[in-house]
């Protein structure tokens, strides 16, 4: 009896060290870069069967084009009834590319047939993805440390947070908001990564619902059809106004006095796909990855954030459906420049990439 418990036991223990391994943190490469690719409000509803196979289609080429280090989805994804059939079809497509991927609700997500918890416990049964449960049994808030190519301290964070669905104020439906302990929590987690010398960790937040600071951060607000002028601080189209939650809770100040987040990067408004630089903080749209199932001004793509080992700077392009890549620039902590390129919509290979300063 013993000699069977030892051996189950130590099946149980390569179980445990199996699953740790596939959960590991994700790791800057040999080059000291990482990439995640940001889908968003993918709307996927199987009783179009042609439109839902199109975001599958759309999830492998992406990835097979980008190799990214981390996938990252941002709300709005599963929207049918019965959800579970497609929730599970998703997960294991996403498991097939091997690569650590994280789920964010949106706001539509819980209106189908299954609860928040329901959704997640299919979720965080994926063997690749990095999101964990809460006491609740729903997606927890999650900080992913991104490891070093060089070992020791992880030099680089990213969070996924839940910015909720609805919030009722006498009697009117409004657009939730992050909560205090929410805010607390990432207070909290960025200074958790200062060291001694007042250096905190760069990282970067993912969520649904912009923050009401994206409102200030774009330059024309009162014309929402008009592509940002030539600025350093702010680029993209605004296609439609800035649906953020209702109430400032509070959590972009907490970012900004950490020092720690560099960017952010939402989904939520289908037609916006800008980026704003707002008091040290890249505030970003991801770019719109559904069928055409909903509202949307621009062809379906996908967003990537670029980030190198050492440094609070990233790179962010946009990569669309025949591969034509926009809005391709570098963010330093202050200003955006833009990458140089003969012809707006030419392909990725003929623009002039420039470095710039660490």
């Amino acid at each position: 009896m013993k000699k069977i418990l030892i051996i189950i036991g130590m099946a149980c223990l390569c179980l445990a060290a199996q699953a740790q391994c596939i959960k590991k943190s994700p790791a800057f490469k040999a080059d000291g870069t990482f990439k995640v690719m940001q889908f968003t409000d993918t709307h996927i509803r199987t009783f179009n069967v042609e439109e839902a196979q199109e975001v599958y289609d759309r999830i492998d080429h992406m990835v097979k084009a980008e190799h990214p280090d981390l996938i990252v989805f941002t709300g709005d994804i599963v929207l049918v009834r019965p959800a579970a059939p497609e929730w599970n079809r998703l997960v294991n497509a996403l498991d097939s590319y091997k690569i650590p991927w994280v789920i964010v609700f949106g706001n539509h997500d819980a209106e189908q047939d299954l609860s928040r918890a329901q959704m997640s416990s299919i979720i965080a049964s994926g063997k690749y993805t990095l999101n964990t449960l809460n006491e609740a049994g729903e997606l927890a808030d999650i900080e992913i440390p991104l490891a070093s190519s060089k070992g020791g301290k992880a030099p680089f964070y990213i969070y996924a947070m839940d910015s909720h669905d609805y919030a009722w104020i006498d009697g009117e439906r409004y657009y939730a908001w992050f909560t205090d302990a929410q805010v607390q929590w990432l207070r909290n987690s960025c200074l958790a990564r200062t060291d001694a010398d007042g250096k905190v960790a760069p990282s970067m937040a993912f969520f649904h619902i912009p923050l009401r600071e994206y409102i200030d951060a774009w330059s024309e607000e009162e014309n929402p059809r008009e592509e940002a002028a030539n600025s350093d601080l702010t680029w993209g189209v605004r296609g439609e106004k800035v649906c953020a939650g209702a109430v400032n809770s509070g959590m972009y100040a907490a970012m900004l006095e950490t020092g720690s987040i560099i960017a952010t990067s939402v989904g939520h408004d289908h037609c916006n796909d800008f980026m704003a630089a707002y008091h040290g903080i890249l505030l970003c749209y991801g770019r719109y990855s559904g069928g055409d199932t909903t509202t949307n001004y621009f062809p379906h793509g996908v967003k990537i954030f670029k980030f190198f080992e050492g440094t609070r700077n990233l790179e962010t392009w946009v990569r669309e459906d025949d591969d034509r890549i926009m809005f391709h620039g570098f963010y330093d902590g202050k200003k955006i420049t833009r990458a140089k390129r003969t012809d707006r919509r030419q392909p990725f290979g003929t623009w002039q990439d420039i470095e710039i300063p660490e």
